[in-house]
């Protein structure tokens, strides 16, 4: 009988990257407008400053600020009113000693004037005449050009998923389009006789097909294009047909079930067949390690066969598959989250653990409570709120020690 022969994690995602270090992931120019939850292909610097002029952020007077000093309730200091500004005029007044100009948050400072005082410590008394009772420092409620955003400053990195505050930024600028990496397309089959569709009714020993969903959902959430999903019955053939037919149209094709070393595990033995390319026959981690790593360098297809234990298929659609995506795309990694640990963790040594925890955010920081399941479950997914790698040198984890969480999304 044939032995797996394990990769670590980390020497199996090495192998995927090495392999496929050539590929080139296209891209596209769309609206600025319809790029959200796009990751973006290109590093964006500002062309020009945000704001462009110098604008007041609050209603009231523009002034110069040393005009102001020494004011009070009980001795106020007298300003002529030279002028008014909307928000959509341009400041073309002269401002002297003693003078305000009236404006609107968002208007245009005069040149002379250096600072704004609140409508609510002045007052007018008679025709372009008022009273200031409280001083300003020089630079108060003025926004300065470009202190917002200022020209040739980086504002997004390439590999970040872009969001509507990103937009937002885009249009202040005037950006109309930008460039994307096109989303990748992904077929998901799953195989074995006993599974039933979502809508079938459940009889003997036949399960509901857990995986097909579950995959599915979370490869539209990582912003990829599902063109396939497909049952399939533990047949050589039909599965043979299947995976060629969707590498032929897809860039990632993930198969669940048939990876490990049963009668009807035919996995590995269709993707040598079509690939040639094996470059993972399984993984030191618990759960998920029978998984398949192989690439087709024709189609330029990445095909891996997933354990069919619901729990292990997510996570190593998560570790490898997704991992590989983000890798391409230049994605930056979502800021970890360090806990202490609720409990003595035992974890078997030579393999990986995956651990899967719920937090708890205490005074001092965050618990992760460990939530323990096996393979075949999928609530525990529901209930956990991350995932912390127990390395495979380790005998596992003591109460209270500090452990790396990626939380999961």
């Amino acid at each position: 009988m044939e032995l797996l022969k394990s990769d670590s994690l980390k020497e199996a995602q090495i192998k995927l990257k090495n392999e496929t270090e050539k590929l080139q992931l296209k891209t596209k120019l769309i609206k600025s407008e319809d790029a959200c939850c796009f990751v973006c292909a290109q590093n964006i610097y500002a062309n020009e400053n945000v704001p462009p002029f110098r604008r007041s952020c609050v209603d009231g007077f523009a002034i110069r600020a040393q005009d102001s000093y020494g004011a009070n309730e009980s001795s106020p200091i007298f300003f002529d009113i030279v002028g008014q500004l909307n928000i959509d005029d341009y400041s073309n007044i002269t401002l002297n000693s003693q003078q305000a100009v009236q404006i609107q948050t968002g208007s245009m400072i005069p040149f002379e004037a250096n600072a704004v005082v609140m409508i609510e410590y002045c007052e007018t008394y008679a025709k372009n005449k008022m009273a200031v009772y409280r001083p300003v420092s020089i630079n108060e409620n003025v926004i300065q050009e470009g202190e917002d955003i200022h020209i040739n400053e980086c504002l997004i990195q390439k590999g970040r998923r872009l969001t509507p505050s990103d937009i937002g930024m885009l249009a202040s600028l005037g950006i109309e389009e930008i460039e994307v990496y096109q989303p990748l397309k992904i077929a998901v089959l799953s195989s074995g006789d006993e599974l039933k569709g979502i809508h079938e009714k459940i009889t003997g020993s036949y399960i509901r097909d857990i995986n097909s969903y579950s995959l599915a959902s979370r490869a539209r959430q990582a912003g990829l294009i599902v063109k396939e999903i497909k049952k399939i019955r533990d047949d050589e053939k039909l599965i043979h047909d299947a995976v060629l037919e969707a590498s032929a149209d897809c860039d990632i094709v993930v198969i669940s079930g048939g990876s490990s070393k049963g009668n009807k595990d035919y996995t590995k033995r269709i993707l040598e067949e079509i690939t040639h390319c094996i470059l993972t026959h399984g993984i030191a981690i618990k759960p998920g390690k029978p998984t398949i790593i192989s690439y087709d360098h024709l189609r330029e297809t990445l095909i891996v066969g997933l354990p069919g234990h619901p729990l292990a298929a997510m996570m190593m659609f998560e570790l490898i598959v997704l991992n590989w995506v983000n890798q391409k795309m230049n994605c930056l990694k979502k800021y970890p989250v360090f806990a202490q640990i609720s409990e003595n963790v035992s974890s078997n040594q030579g393999r990986e653990t995956c651990l899967f925890v719920h937090l708890i955010q205490k005074d001092q920081g965050y618990e992760a409570v460990p939530i323990y399941s096996k393979s075949g479950s999928i609530s525990v997914l529901s209930k956990a709120d991350g995932y912390t790698l127990i390395s495979r040198q380790s005998e596992g984890l003591k109460k209270g020690e500090t452990v790396q969480v990626e939380v999961l999304s």
